[in-house]
């Protein structure tokens, strides 16, 4: 059986085999409608929030100046339908621009809290973040700044662990909203 591959004018999927202006076999039309050839004049609302840009186009072209009452309401029918189309793309792209303004004003936000965080414990460590086993494992400032609880807790310098005993660790769950700080996330505090 060969694919339903396209969309007649009426919204139903059809093969390429099925002819225009024959009776239509699907069980919504039960033989009583025609597959289209063209629109009519003054387009069914359906009909026209579904139409391509290029079918209304080419609806356009055909009724454009005819004179009659019927070809002006269409006229402006497509026109309205085309406004609408191109207002409500500039809406999409208003809202894409702003999540985008939000998202990177956030960043910004989060990068100006890190370092703040950041500048303090580095004046409160003297520069000394890491343990001798986090030097030898070259671990980074960053890392205990901002890495997983597990390596701070097996790298991180007693001067480090007093800072953030009291000051929180500028992770996700931090920006999320959540205390960071080591006195609560201390497996021996917890005890």
């Amino acid at each position: 059986m060969p694919p339903y591959d396209r969309r007649d004018l009426i919204g139903h999927w059809i093969t390429r085999r099925q002819r225009e202006q024959q009776p239509c076999t699907h069980a919504c039309c039960r033989g009583y409608r025609v597959h289209p050839g063209n629109y009519p004049v003054v387009l069914p609302s359906r009909t026209l929030r579904r139409a391509s840009d290029d079918d209304l186009y080419a609806h356009y072209r055909r009724v454009y100046d005819q004179g009659t009452p019927e070809s002006a309401y269409a006229e402006d029918q497509i026109m309205h339908e085309m406004e609408r189309r191109d207002q409500a793309a500039q809406l999409a792209r208003d809202r894409k621009a702003g999540r985008a303004a939000a998202r990177a004003a956030a960043r910004m936000d989060r990068e100006a809290e890190e370092e703040r965080i950041f500048l303090e414990a580095e004046a409160y460590t003297r520069g000394k973040w890491t343990n001798l086993k986090g030097s030898a494992r070259g671990i980074s400032d960053r890392e205990i700044l901002r890495g997983r609880e597990a390596i701070f807790q097996r790298y991180a310098s007693e001067e480090a662990r007093e800072f953030f005993r009291y000051n929180p660790r500028p992770t996700a769950a931090y920006f999320r909203g959540k205390d960071t700080s080591i006195a609560y996330s201390d497996p021996q505090a917890r005890r």
